[in-house]
């Protein structure tokens, strides 16, 4: 019987957690919660609010509102008051933040280079495409 997608996808997952855990950990940044990984990538490709994140991650409000408190108390993120809006808080990586998603960074290249070298370059390409379509239907 052959085993599910979501399974095989969520396995794969594993794979480049497993970097990024080891990774942040060699350079002192383990206390960074899974979660986080996935905020400071986020905020470092362009994010900058909880609504964002929220978007940007798939998860509820009170999921990213609690995920920011975490990583403001660890030091990875600093609130703003917006300049345009006083109302509004944006989210900054603080330098630790910027270091971390650095590693973080790093660490999905080296996983993804491994995978291109066990399937082959334009196997691992193809692959990378057609999850992509996946992911963002009707684009």
């Amino acid at each position: 019987m052959p085993i599910p997608l979501p399974w095989l996808l969520r396995r794969v997952n594993q794979r480049y957690r497993a970097v990024v855990r080891d990774r942040l950990a060699e350079q002192g940044l383990g206390a960074l919660p899974q979660p986080g990984s996935w905020a400071l990538t986020a905020l470092a490709r362009g994010a900058h609010d909880a609504a964002q994140l929220v978007a940007e991650m798939g998860v509820s409000k009170q999921a990213v509102s609690k995920l920011v408190d975490v990583l403001v108390d660890g030091g990875f993120v600093d609130r703003k008051v917006n300049k345009g809006d006083r109302r509004r808080t944006e989210l900054v990586l603080s330098a630790q933040g910027k270091r971390a998603a650095r590693v973080i960074e790093d660490a999905i290249r080296a996983t993804e280079q491994s995978f291109a070298t066990e399937l082959g370059a334009a196997p691992f390409g193809d692959l990378v495409a057609l999850l992509n379509k996946l992911a963002t239907p009707g684009e």
